[in-house]
């Protein structure tokens, strides 16, 4: 178990649609750089540290300081317009959607670097190589292992991202893949679909008891309750805060490295949301440039399969709903309050990224 190295007196709360609606109306009326500092304000522990680093002036002076080293060096900012040459980074946080974005991309006809099973991935090949490994109807595959940090390097060392073959690398390291397969002259762009910490963490739970197929099956977590698992055998603690802020897992998460993984998600990310699948899918088509009139009829029946009646939901669990305020989801609250703010501030980042995104897509319908 895990706590923040700040004194937490309560678990965080969720915000209500009202306060997020509202903390988006303080964000146009301030300015976002100095909304940033009020966030912080109420977010993080008041220390002179956080007060100096996150002021306006500070920001104006220092645009791209406290941004992760791999995210600043190796992935264009959302400032910058989408560039066909790019090749998209896809943070895949398990149980927050990312399966089922793979799924969507491979109906996209988007070629996808992520992990194939042994008997047909052909990572012993010597070269890169795009293919279909089931059939026509399959989508296209590179034969890399996304999935493990020796076939990010296996992919480093053959140049995958430089070869152009993928236009989309899922992986669930983005600081490991952002730093191997990334560089100065390939820069990429990084996406991402965000869900509550502690619904992600729930689903988790109820899936891996179930989920024989996959590597890190649990069937003991059958036999026990959520509360039981949430205070003895959960072993996440803020996770994203410590892929974004280059943390160890089993490492504490401090509040300086919230700060990080704020400014980098802010300076870096387009980033999606689990309860706003659809709308987070239209942002990323426009990023990928994958909008065009060409591409509509496609878009539109690939967005019916998954999104009209009947929806298609890969990798999808049904499960009893943990409730705020109920024990389990306490204890995983406490356990991830840097986690919880963090993804409070995604809230913030999503509306305020809605107008940048539409701007992209004017510019290329022009």
């Amino acid at each position: 178990m895990e706590t923040s190295a700040a004194t937490i007196i309560s678990p965080p709360r969720r915000l209500t649609i009202k306060k997020r609606a509202a903390l988006g109306l303080l964000a146009s009326i301030l300015g976002f750089a100095t909304f940033q500092n009020y966030y912080n304000s109420i977010s993080l522990v008041d220390d002179s540290l956080s007060q100096r680093q996150l002021s306006s002036s500070w920001i104006e002076r220092h645009p791209e300081r406290g941004v992760s080293a791999w995210a600043r060096n190796n992935f264009r900012p959302l400032s910058s317009a989408p560039d066909e040459k790019e090749t998209v980074l896809f943070w895949h946080i398990p149980k927050s959607g990312g399966t089922t974005a793979k799924s969507i991309y491979r109906c996209l006809d988007q070629t996808i670097a992520s992990r194939l099973p042994p008997s047909i991935s052909r990572t012993e090949d010597k070269e890169l190589v795009a293919f279909k490994p089931y059939g026509q109807r399959g989508g296209t595959y590179v034969n890399v292992d996304m999935t493990t940090r020796s076939g990010m390097l296996r992919a480093e060392k053959m140049g995958l991202v430089a070869s152009g073959k993928a236009d989309m690398l899922f992986a669930m390291d983005p600081s490991f893949a952002g730093e191997h397969l990334y560089d100065k002259e390939h820069k990429g762009r990084i996406l991402g679909l965000f869900r509550h910490p502690v619904d992600r963490l729930a689903s988790k739970f109820y899936y891996l008891q179930k989920a024989d197929w996959e590597k890190s099956y649990r069937p003991e977590w059958a036999d026990m309750s959520i509360l039981e698992w949430a205070e003895k055998h959960n072993e996440e603690g803020n996770v994203m805060v410590k892929k974004l802020a280059g943390v160890k897992f089993h490492d504490t998460a401090t509040d300086a490295a919230l700060r990080v993984a704020m400014r980098t998600l802010e300076k870096r990310f387009v980033v999606g949301l689990t309860e706003n699948m659809k709308e987070s899918i239209r942002r990323f088509n426009i990023v990928m440039n994958i909008d065009g009139k060409s591409q509509r009829s496609q878009i539109r029946t690939c967005m019916r399969k998954f999104f009209g009646h009947g929806t298609l939901k890969t990798n999808s669990n049904p499960h009893p709903k943990l409730e705020p305020g109920s024990p389990a989801w306490d204890v995983l609250a406490q356990d991830n309050a840097l986690d919880i703010q963090l993804y409070e501030y995604i809230l913030v980042l999503f509306d305020r990224q809605g107008e940048v995104i539409n701007s992209y897509a004017r510019g290329i319908s022009q």
